[in-house]
């Protein structure tokens, strides 16, 4: 699979202008670079890099965000069910959990909807790995995703929040529109 992405930033009201992502995906490896706000408004540039299994489970994941405070980078590997931060020390508070979910980009609910390859109506929970930037504060987060038709899934983040959304994919099975938060371009 080679394919590119342009996604707008919708989400922060604070922001001087949207966010935008430059996103590129060859084999099973992702490449993407992003100007994006904090809950403040204020701007930050995220880099990232996802390299996946065949069956689309992340195997690497690097992440550097510049912001006024300075830069900073996290590194992730996972092998089996296990995961390590780039030292090599074991988290095992991420043990089982088979997905990455990278905040703020769509991207990362694509490989998971295609690792799940879901029945129309079907329905499942899956524990994941939650990177949240500009910090790159790292925990474990259930979520649910259930197919509803051809193009459109229900994500639904069950760590007590309540939210919900409908996502419509596209053709190449890309997040393409991602109700008041991203809009592929």
């Amino acid at each position: 699979m080679r394919t590119t992405a342009l996604w707008s930033h919708l989400w922060n009201a604070r922001a001087p202008t949207q966010g935008l992502e430059d996103f590129r995906l060859e084999g099973r490896r992702a490449d993407s670079g992003m100007v994006a706000f904090d809950d403040d408004g204020k701007p930050y540039r995220l880099n990232y890099t996802l390299e996946y299994t065949k069956g689309w489970e992340p195997r690497a994941f690097s992440a550097t965000v510049r912001d006024a405070s300075g830069t900073r980078s996290l590194t992730l590997r996972r092998d089996g069910l296990h995961w390590f931060e780039g030292e090599g020390r074991k988290l095992p508070e991420l043990s089982g959990s088979l997905d990455l979910d990278l905040w703020p980009t769509p991207f990362t609910n694509s490989p998971s909807i295609w690792r799940l390859f879901l029945n129309l109506g079907e329905r499942r929970e899956i524990d994941v790995v939650f990177v949240e930037a500009p910090q790159l504060t790292v925990r474990r987060m259930r979520q649910a995703y259930t197919r509803l038709d051809h193009s459109h899934y229900l994500y639904q983040n069950l760590d007590g929040s309540g939210f919900e959304a409908v996502l419509t994919l596209d053709d190449d099975g890309l997040v393409n529109r991602y109700p008041t938060f991203f809009q592929r371009m």
